[in-house]
């Protein structure tokens, strides 16, 4: 997918290129340039290559316990329990999570994808899960001092319509990380709605 995709920037590049030579040549008469193929693919290579930020998903790998908790309004929240897999995918250049547990007495499955976008210099997440048909995509930061990745994504709900929403994930051990999920209201209010609480599995 990566050489495809490398493939399909190249052929961009180049169309731009050949109509611009193109333009250049009838008002000049000049030659058009060659791009240089070998230097183009170099720059591709190491701009898109794993960096720091990606070697921090290894630390995720494995069988995680979660418990999670849930506030659809005021009082105490519903509290569940369930399981997480984490694995690297394509050289480690994203963290896959499979997510399962139980919600509203109905078996819920989760699949997350998060990178670091070199250009963005981002880290990139996208959400899809069984009650749902939509993809939940979110971007932000990782805080070495408090070890916490924030990041916000916006979504339409077919009850309160278009919401925005902020993550934290942070780390408590390497052992022990905890995910809060807050809406933010039009008045930029932040209400906490789920946290779920990860506990690694020991063999």
């Amino acid at each position: 997918m990566a050489t495809r995709v490398i493939g399909y920037l190249l052929v961009a590049v180049l169309g731009a290129g050949v109509l611009a030579s193109t333009q250049a040549l009838s008002q000049e008469g000049a030659e058009p340039p060659m791009p240089d193929m070998d230097a183009m693919m170099k720059m591709y290579e190491k701009f898109n290559a794993p960096g720091p930020e990606h070697a921090r998903f290894k630390e995720a790998v494995g069988s995680w316990h979660t418990e999670a908790k849930a506030w659809m309004g005021p009082g105490e929240p519903t509290v569940s329990t369930g399981t997480s897999e984490m694995s690297l995918i394509f050289g480690g250049r994203y963290l896959r999570e499979d997510f399962k547990c139980s919600m509203m007495d109905r078996p819920f499955q989760g699949l997350a994808l998060t990178g670091f976008d070199n250009h963005k210099k981002k880290y990139v997440s996208v959400w899809l899960d069984t009650f749902s048909t939509g993809l939940f995509t979110m971007e932000g930061t990782y805080d070495e001092v408090t070890k916490t990745t924030t990041a916000f994504g916006e979504y339409d709900d077919p009850f309160m319509g278009h919401a925005k929403m902020k993550h934290t994930m942070r780390e408590i051990t390497k052992d022990k990380y905890v995910l809060e999920m807050f809406r933010i209201g039009p008045d930029g209010k932040e209400a906490k709605e789920m946290e779920i609480t990860y506990t690694r599995q020991r063999s």
